[in-house]
């Protein structure tokens, strides 16, 4: 026999279920299958619950670990070095001077490398926002203009394996932008650069032409 409460087969001479405590009279057992009770319909909607948030996960976890690059980051030039990012390590920018080469801005790779995120400005001053430029874990050269519009912040510094903003809590992902606290359309915006003979090449007409997007 089943037990009309929860579904679960006893015994002839049971008093009471061993699944779920009901008492057992013979008008409450049936010899064939009822349809599922209440408790087992719970059991099935926690089930689907914990099946959902545990595929919600996954999808999380994969899009972090196959996060794609920010469209103008993706098509930056890479070297072959590994960085170290500390996770609870803040690495302030460090100023430096950029020199004018023909139509481009420059700065050697070596600055870059040693100190892990620099700072400087257009040496003819027409780009009154500076720039900033960095290297990702992955090994992409990333030079962007030094701006969060949102606070008007003109500085940032790296930590674990994102740029924070120096002077609100908003941090991004130093591969693809992504945002992780607010000012979502608001990090360095990133700035199109190559790499000639260890020195990083920004167009300087670029730079100068470049608008705030607020």
């Amino acid at each position: 026999m089943t037990c009309q409460q929860c579904g679960f087969a006893v015994r002839d001479d049971a008093k009471f279920c061993p699944q779920c405590g009901w008492k057992v009279t013979p008008e409450s057992v049936s010899n064939s299958p009822r349809t599922p009770s209440f408790a087992s319909k719970k059991k099935l909607v926690y089930g689907a619950f914990i099946l959902v948030v545990l595929v919600s996960g996954i999808s999380v976890y994969l899009k972090v670990l196959l996060r794609e690059y920010h469209p103008v980051i993706a098509e930056q030039p890479e070297v072959v070095v590994e960085i170290q990012y500390g996770i609870e390590q803040k690495i302030p920018s460090v100023p430096m001077t950029a020199a004018v080469e023909g139509e481009d801005l420059t700065i050697p790779l070596n600055a870059v490398l040693s100190n892990k995120i620099v700072r400087f400005f257009d040496p003819a001053g027409e780009q009154h926002v500076p720039l900033i430029a960095y290297v990702t874990p992955e090994g992409k050269i990333v030079t962007a203009m030094s701006i969060s519009e949102n606070c008007q912040s003109t500085d940032f510094y790296l930590k674990g394996h994102n740029i924070h903003c120096a002077n609100c809590p908003s941090y991004w992902n130093m591969s693809s932008l992504e945002a992780y606290a607010c000012c979502q359309m608001f990090y360095p915006d990133p700035i199109p650069s190559r790499l000639e003979n260890g020195k990083i090449r920004i167009n300087a007409a670029t730079v100068r032409a470049w608008k705030t997007r607020s």
